[in-house]
């Protein structure tokens, strides 16, 4: 069982998330006693899967399932009072609130694990709440967790912490440092060959690039589009076609901003992301 988890996780770095899906549902299926087993390892197996399907699944947009998964994997590692695994059942579910948009649900969720101090718990509440508008408290939790992925690197969520400190960067409009986090980000997916966070890392490049001005935003852009598009990645897929719309329509191309606009817009209502739904549609309007 343990070896399946880790063969699972490592199919979800490299984007091949069917296959990893397969291998999860088979231990989230164990029935009895079997479902609180560790089998040797620190966490309860069940929710380790249960976990991580539920991140393959709102990478694919499926997030009412990735939801139901990610709550009956905490609630075993409750009815368990097992705190390691807790932790791991709670991430995932804030994460894939926050890949939703769900910036309330993701925030109550990543909130009960701060005091853990983990420094991808740190990161990613730091995008949360940079998403909500929350600057000031978002740079801490980034700038620690960079900090402490220098002195000991984990690549079980490949870049997962230069991305939320990059995508904070920019919300906060510290454009440079926003660069510097995703270059770093897309250099070391390259690296790893975790063609998932590849993906979200050449996106981040063309929003920050986007955002400073730069000539190589499309490229960028289109460069994730199409890797995203090969993973089936719909949420990123969309978050593609909002920076594209919104790079063409501050450059003046107002056909091509309304197509990928409208394209993002439609994406969004039927994953019910209501957040960035709202955010297209924003920049359909000041097309108007």
């Amino acid at each position: 069982m343990v070896a399946t988890s880790y063969l699972g996780i490592t199919l979800v770095a490299r984007g091949e998330f069917s296959d990893a899906a397969t291998l999860f549902k088979r231990i989230v299926a164990l029935e009895g006693d079997l479902r609180y087993e560790r089998f040797g390892s620190p966490g309860i197996q069940s929710v380790i899967s249960g976990a991580w399907l539920a991140d393959v699944l709102s990478q694919l947009g499926r997030f009412d399932e990735a939801i139901g998964h990610a709550e009956a994997a905490v609630q075993i590692a409750e009815a368990a009072d097992h705190p390691f695994t807790l932790y791991q059942g709670l991430i995932d579910l804030g994460r894939a609130h926050l890949r939703r948009g769900d910036l309330p649900r993701a925030t109550r969720v990543l909130e009960r694990q701060i005091a853990l101090g983990t420094p991808y718990v740190a990161a990613t509440l730091g995008a949360a709440y940079a998403l909500a508008g929350r600057a000031d408290e978002a740079l801490p939790l980034v700038a620690g967790a960079v900090k402490e992925f220098r002195s000991r690197q984990n690549h079980l969520r490949p870049a997962l912490i230069l991305l939320c400190a990059g995508m904070t960067y920019l919300s906060a409009g510290r454009i440079d440092e926003a660069a510097s986090h995703a270059r770093e980000a897309l250099e070391l997916t390259r690296r790893l060959g975790a063609r998932a966070s590849e993906a979200h890392a050449l996106c981040l490049t063309g929003d920050v690039a986007s955002a400073g001005g730069a000539v190589d935003a499309e490229a960028y852009y289109h460069d994730a589009l199409a890797l995203a598009g090969q993973l089936g990645m719909r949420p990123h897929i969309a978050h593609c076609h909002l920076g594209l719309g919104k790079l063409y329509r501050r450059t003046g191309k107002r056909e091509q901003a309304r197509e990928h606009l409208t394209t993002a817009t439609t994406m969004y209502r039927e994953m019910d992301m209501s957040y960035w739904l709202e955010k297209a549609g924003a920049e359909l309007q000041a097309l108007a």
